[in-house]
């Protein structure tokens, strides 16, 4: 019986020894794990030594309410710190939990923290607003990939959503035709999605902070949020029309944008829309 040409050339010629394949992708898709863990690692060190410095004091420094906010010296305790990543840069937020809503502080790297004491309990004297005589700087246009290579690949979710342009309304999908727009914290994001994600893992315990791989963007009454889910973490069967029927059960409050498998077909990529709702 003759033998094809064809296996002859896909068993040696062409394609080296059968069985022989090497599979690239797989490789690079866990090397992206674990730059990506990596990072995590470093953010929780250097959270934790910011953190043991500041926490459970009173302090005295330049910050600002918001990210590019206005800046002047504010006085307030510190309950906690975190490291943000905001449009590829990461600043150092400390939040003052002396009022009913916590309150965050982008803290100005360049200039010293002055510790006062152990915290009071007492809110901050000054007010967040326009200090005497000076402009405000403006929030920056997030940049696409396209125009910003590098943040592209360092940072899978960055705050404005994957492939805009600066042209593009980052929201206008709610069709309110908005440019300026705020920061969605990941804390406010994990208090949104523990109400309903853990039904969906195979193990409800897992922290949902895995999945929150960066900030959401907020305006005019609705905020935009990413997660990155792998697939191996979800029950069986778990789907976009899943997630659509527990969207649906908030009564209006989250809605599924998209839901879209990578290449690897191994993690979702999850839009999540929530209308904000006013509580006065």
């Amino acid at each position: 019986m003759a033998i094809l040409l064809k296996t002859i050339l896909e068993d040696y010629g062409g394609y080296g020894v059968q069985g022989q394949l090497y599979d690239l992708g797989k490789d690079f898709s866990n090397f992206h794990r674990y730059i990506d863990g990596a990072d995590s690692q470093i953010v929780q060190k250097f959270e934790q030594n910011i953190g043991s410095n500041l926490v459970g004091k009173r302090v005295r420094a330049r910050a600002s309410r918001g990210y590019k906010q206005y800046v002047k010296v504010y006085e307030f305790d510190v309950t906690k710190v975190t490291l943000g990543d905001y449009y590829d840069n990461y600043v150092v937020i400390a939040y003052d939990s002396t009022t009913p809503k916590p309150k965050e502080y982008f803290l100005k790297p360049g200039f010293k923290v002055q510790i006062i004491g152990p915290a009071t309990g007492q809110p901050s004297p000054q007010k967040g607003g326009k200090p005497e005589g000076k402009e405000p700087t403006p929030a920056p246009t997030p940049m696409s990939p396209k125009n910003n290579p590098t943040a592209a690949q360092a940072q899978p979710m960055a705050l404005a959503p994957a492939g805009r342009t600066p042209s593009e309304e980052p929201l206008e999908e709610t069709g309110d035709g908005a440019k300026h727009y705020d920061a969605y914290s990941v804390d406010d994001i994990m208090e949104d999605i523990k109400k309903w994600l853990p039904k969906l893992l195979l193990k409800p315990q897992t922290s949902v902070r895995d999945f929150v791989k960066g900030l959401g963007w907020k305006a005019k009454g609705k905020s935009v949020f990413d997660l990155k889910i792998p697939v191996n973490v979800l029950k069986k069967g778990v789907a976009p029309e899943v997630v659509k029927r527990i969207m649906d059960s908030t009564g209006g409050l989250f809605t599924l944008k998209k839901m879209e498998l990578n290449d690897n077909k191994d993690e979702w990529t999850v839009r999540i829309i929530k209308t904000m709702r006013d509580t006065k």
